[in-house]
This record gives C-alpha cells, sequence and structure tokens, in this order.
C-alpha cells in the first residue's frame, strides 16, 4: 500500500491471542511522553474504515484504553499535521 505521491507505508503483521495473525498498515508514528505510539488500519480494510491508535510496548501492541492518554495522542496527532482532522468513534464494546 502507498500513498499517491508513491511513498510506501509501513506493513506489521500483528499476532491476536488465538494466534491468528492480521496484517495492518502503519498511517503514523507518534512519540509522546517517551511513548511510542502507531496509528494503523487493517490492510485489507475498504477505505473508509476507522484507524486505530496503539501504543508500542517493546514488540508488543497495545490498546489505548485510558481516555486521557487516547486524547492526548490524538492532540498530538492533529498538532504534527496541520492537514489531519480526526474524528473519534466511540467503541461498541
Amino acid at each position: 500500500m502507498g500513498l499517491a505521491d508513491g511513498t510506501e507505508l509501513d506493513v506489521i503483521t500483528v499476532s491476536d491471542e488465538e494466534g491468528h495473525e492480521h496484517e495492518f498498515t502503519v498511517l503514523e508514528y507518534v512519540e509522546l511522553d517517551d511513548r511510542r505510539y502507531v496509528v494503523v488500519v487493517p490492510t485489507e480494510a475498504p477505505e473508509d474504515e476507522a484507524a486505530v491508535i496503539l501504543r508500542v510496548e517493546g514488540d508488543t501492541l497495545v490498546s489505548v484504553d485510558d481516555e486521557e492518554e487516547f486524547n492526548r495522542v490524538v492532540a498530538a496527532l492533529e498538532s504534527e499535521r496541520e492537514d489531519l482532522d480526526v474524528e473519534v468513534e466511540e467503541d461498541s464494546r
């Protein structure tokens, strides 16, 4: 997968708790408060699929469940990229 300007995006493979592998395309990397985050979307997802923010902990990606932490990451994303308009969808869990 790539951008319109020909730039290639990183693709990562993640194994879930049951050992199933899922491929994600990395849209952004964010460093905040000595932590690293990735914004990913499933590689085979339709164009309108929502992206997910995950925290990098060593070799593990962890969901960002803390609302305050999530909001700080969103604010950092918006400040880094003026062309980015982030819409937060509520999780339907």
